[in-house]
């Protein structure tokens, strides 16, 4: 559902909010800002100190009632039954906001251990696929009720140094868009509104100051300070605006939709442009050659 068919008068009052990667970055400052508007929140990590933080500060700024449930997303019988527990305790859920997943910051050829790449695609993929999977039943069939699949732009235009988390955010953007028709199908204007955030670099987050090498011989490459990353905490007061609206699909910068276009009539300069983009904005000490 577009945001022009929606309703901006749309809060988080009295709703009951899921967050995957609810213990830090982007996925606390949305627990946050739901609190504020008075929802109930489940959040979910692998951090049960770091949850019981958040936690705090959502009681603290208006919540109802905050529970916390750590779990392993790459653990599937643990991540079922965390979602089922929680479902218990609410009932329902009418915000479900998949956020938990890790970043890359080496070349593909750098990679040394294959189960690296394994494990960023159980997280990043089947993590929060599974999650929708486990949760979906319970979520309220309204127009009114929210999935949000918080993305990147890194699924919508090639990035040099995050091969694989491409190709997770990629996966995830072809999800989303197949379960937002589906939906439509199933329930007709009693469809949850699917979102799809492709957010630009944001700062203050685990996932790019944690970046996985894979093994490289080097440290993993990250953004400079100076680089124009967005503040997580003006990101996410934006992102609470569209999800208010319903918006489909929101995040990417003007100079992403530009760019996308030019994919299919002029992918070798394309190309260059986003290296050039990469190499001017990101920090990483010489590649040692393995070869």
């Amino acid at each position: 559902m577009g945001a022009w068919l929606s309703n901006s008068n749309w809060s988080a009052d009295g709703k009951h909010v899921f967050i995957t990667g609810g213990s830090s970055g982007i996925g606390a400052e949305l627990a946050r800002d739901f609190a504020k508007q008075g929802a109930s929140l489940a959040l979910f990590a692998r951090s049960e100190d770091s949850l019981a933080n958040v936690a705090r500060d959502c009681i603290k700024l208006g919540a109802p009632k905050v529970e916390v449930f750590p779990c392993d997303l790459t653990n599937d019988a643990n991540l079922k039954t965390a979602i089922e527990l929680a479902v218990e305790k609410f009932g329902k859920i009418d915000v479900l906001v998949l956020n938990a997943g890790r970043s890359q910051g080496c070349y593909f050829e750098e990679i040394k251990d294959i189960d690296s790449i394994n494990y960023l695609l159980k997280l990043n993929v089947n993590g929060v696929i599974n999650s929708c999977f486990y949760a979906l039943p319970s979520v309220a069939k309204s127009s009114t009720s929210r999935i949000i699949f918080i993305s990147s732009v890194a699924g919508l235009v090639p990035v040099p140094y995050r091969t694989i988390y491409c190709a997770s955010k990629h996966a995830l953007a072809g999800f989303a868009n197949s379960l937002r028709i589906e939906l439509l199908d199933t329930y007709g204007k009693d469809a949850p509104c699917i979102q799809l955030i492709n957010f630009p670099e944001v700062s203050g987050t685990n996932l790019n100051q944690g970046r996985m090498e894979f093994g490289a011989d080097c440290p993993p490459a990250e953004f400079k300070t100076d680089s124009g990353v967005i503040p997580v905490q003006i990101a996410v007061s934006s992102l609470m605006e569209q999800i208010a609206w319903g918006s489909s699909e929101w995040g990417h910068p003007l100079k992403v939709k530009l760019l996308l276009p030019l994919r299919g009539l002029i992918p070798r300069i394309l190309d260059a442009i986003i290296l050039k983009h990469v190499k001017k904005t990101h920090v990483r000490p010489s590649i040692v050659s393995t070869k």
